[in-house]
């Protein structure tokens, strides 16, 4: 299956809301490099908006070859798994302005969906993707929170 848009399930499962119960959940975030290889970066519900179903936000580390990488080519690709599908999300990007008063300082993204595809096995359902348990999970959420606050700008 190929759509241009976000089905509402993700857009809410990437809503930033109720981050306490998905706070297990990671995607990957791929981009190229500049000697042409894929390169693969987690990301967590914490970092990242739906803000309608085209749109999308990243709030990520400041001067990750992620970030890089999209300033160069304006291009990346979310990989999730979610309601037994893998969801391969084409994303073109563009940097937001830093926040001046921002709580935690993030390279801010916002993402175009052009594309996106969804794989099923008719045989077998995909039950996880990438998952972690967090280290400290009040200032973990709590940053997270305030992250998507700030993404919501």
């Amino acid at each position: 299956m190929n759509d241009k848009h976000l089905d509402p399930e993700l857009v809410d499962w990437l809503s930033g809301n109720q981050l306490e119960r998905k706070q297990h959940d990671a995607m990957q975030l791929l981009t190229m490099s500049e000697d042409g290889w894929p390169h693969q970066a987690m990301i967590s519900v914490g970092e990242i908006i739906a803000i309608n179903p085209d749109t999308l936000r990243f709030a990520l580390w400041p001067g990750t070859q992620t970030s890089m990488n999209m300033n160069r080519t304006g291009k990346a690709t979310l990989i999730a798994v979610h309601e037994h599908r893998l969801l391969y999300v084409r994303l073109e990007i563009s940097a937001l302005p830093p926040l001046k008063e921002a709580i935690h300082p993030r390279d801010r993204y916002e993402a175009h969906v052009a594309g996106v595809r969804v794989d099923r096995a008719p045989y077998a359902d995909i039950t996880t993707g990438i998952t972690f348990q967090l280290k400290d999970e009040v200032a973990s959420i709590s940053r997270w929170k305030e992250t998507i606050a700030e993404l919501r700008q």
